[in-house]
Order: C-alpha cells, then sequence, then structure tokens
C-alpha cells in the first residue's frame, strides 16, 4: 500500500518539473536568436569608397588640324627668315714681307674681297692681325716665266691668298688678283705652282705655331 502512494505522489511533480522545463526553453530560444543576430550585425564588413579620377579627354579633331595648318603656314616663314641671314665673311689685313732672293716680295695693302667660309684651314687660321709675329718667308723660288709670256714681253702681277700652316708651308693657295687684269689667267698656274715650294717662318701666337692666312702678290717681268 505505500509504494502505490509514493507512485502516485511523485507523478505531479514530475509533470510539473517538464512544464518548467519547456517554458523556460520557450524563453531562452528567442533570446539566443537574439543575441546571435545582434553580433552578426557588429561582425559586418565595412564598405570602403574607392574614388578613381578620370583621364583628360582626347584632344579635339578641329584642334588638332588647327595646330597642323599653324605649323605648315610658319615653316616658310622660318626658311625665309634662314635665307635671309647674312652669311659670315672675313676680311683678311696683310702686311709687308720681304725676301732676300731675287727682289722684294710685297705682302701689302687690305684684301676687302668677301668669301664664303667653307670646310678648310681658312675657317680655323688665324687672320694677321690676330697673331703675335706674322709669318715670314726663308725660302723663295723664282716663278716659272711662262714662255708665250716672255715671247709676247707681257707683264703683270698675281696676288694670291693661302694658309701657312705650323709647318711654314703654303696651303690651299688661290689667285684673288690679276693686275692688269688684261694678261688673264697666264701666269696663274706658274704662280700657283711655285707657291708650293716657298719656305715659311709660321706665325706665332701666345708662344706657339699658328696656322695664318697671308696675301702674297708675285710679279712677273721680262728683265727678271
Amino acid at each position: 500500500m505505500s509504494i502505490k502512494t509514493n507512485s502516485v505522489t511523485n507523478l505531479p511533480f514530475s509533470a510539473l518539473v517538464a512544464i518548467i522545463v519547456t517554458g523556460l526553453l520557450f524563453i531562452a530560444i528567442p533570446l539566443l536568436t537574439k543575441i546571435s543576430t545582434m553580433q552578426k550585425k557588429r561582425e559586418r564588413v565595412h564598405h570602403v569608397m574607392i574614388s578613381q579620377r578620370k583621364p583628360p579627354p582626347p584632344p579635339e579633331p578641329e584642334k588638332e588640324k588647327r595646330l597642323e595648318e599653324q605649323k605648315k603656314q610658319e615653316a616658310p616663314k622660318k626658311a625665309q627668315q634662314r635665307q635671309r641671314m647674312p652669311q659670315p665673311k672675313l676680311n683678311v689685313p696683310t702686311s709687308g714681307l720681304t725676301a732676300g732672293m731675287g727682289g722684294t716680295i710685297a705682302i701689302g695693302g687690305l684684301l676687302n674681297q668677301d668669301f664664303e667660309v667653307s670646310d678648310s684651314l681658312f675657317v680655323t687660321a688665324f687672320k694677321l692681325n690676330e697673331v703675335d709675329q706674322p709669318p715670314r718667308p726663308i725660302r723663295v723660288v723664282p716663278p716659272r716665266y711662262p714662255f708665250e709670256a716672255q715671247q709676247k714681253g707681257i707683264e703683270g702681277k698675281i696676288t694670291l691668298r693661302f694658309v701657312v700652316d705650323v709647318n711654314g708651308q703654303a696651303q690651299e693657295p688661290e689667285v684673288v688678283k690679276v693686275d692688269p687684269p688684261e694678261i688673264g689667267d697666264i701666269f696663274n698656274e706658274s704662280a700657283l705652282e711655285v707657291v708650293k715650294r716657298y719656305k715659311f717662318r709660321p706665325a706665332m701666337k701666345s708662344g706657339k705655331a699658328v696656322d695664318c692666312i697671308v696675301n702674297l702678290p708675285i710679279k712677273f717681268t721680262v728683265s727678271e
């Protein structure tokens, strides 16, 4: 009899415990869900805004055309300006030189003849007024008198222009004057040949031998 009474007494207590546990579950589940949702909100990734500048727009076709037309118009003007620029000119001053063989060789007067600068020794050589000591002839060879001129008794003077280099040799001789002009070129070849056989003491500048431009007249007389 006592065993049955205890079983009946324990039944309501078990039911009460089950009801309490069930109620707690109904209350706990929503709370857990809410807490989980709040944690997820905290873990959201912050968005990063990246700004990028747009490249400058390409030049307009019309503007490019205007620039090309402007360049074409300026090109002829620049070419004309270059043509109008004066070419460099050199005036060759001269001084007298005296030789002891066969008379006097005079390098006298001022040659006022303009010439274009070329790629030669004349470009880098000094003028007589730019050196400390002008070149001096130390060996003079008489020129060959042309047979035709000797037969006709033709006399004259040929003025040569050349560069006396640092070795005392005449370089790049050229005829710059014929006196009288009526004799033509009858003495030119003989004058150009003989000056190459001359020997000079080179011009000096700051204690050093330098190339120098000279002007040399060579006389042709029948008596000589």
